[in-house]
């Protein structure tokens, strides 16, 4: 699979939009400060056609480590998730 920078997604965008590449970057921080704040205020996220932003919690329990086969506990925590729509998914089966 190949890579792109966000430095080279900014450019993508600012050549397309007409916006300069520190008017994208600026939107681009504040869209992540946004998402982090609305996630961590228990919020979920719902970008239609795009994708969904939420939270899952994860059960405290009892889990292997790989590489020295030590059982280890694991505290509960909630973990981020982002689930792609239909039409993202349907991108890729192409």
């Amino acid at each position: 699979m190949n890579t792109i920078s966000a430095g080279e997604f900014i450019k993508q965008v600012a050549e397309a939009t007409g916006f300069t590449q520190t008017q994208i970057k600026t939107i681009m921080n504040t869209a992540g400060e946004k998402i982090k704040e609305n996630l961590k205020a228990g919020k979920e996220m719902h970008f239609i056609g795009y994708f969904n932003i939420g939270i899952k919690a994860k059960k405290a329990g009892v889990k292997l480590n790989p590489f020295t086969g030590e059982k280890v506990k694991v505290a509960a925590c909630k973990v981020p998730t982002i689930k792609l729509s239909a039409s993202f998914k349907q991108l890729l089966k192409k």
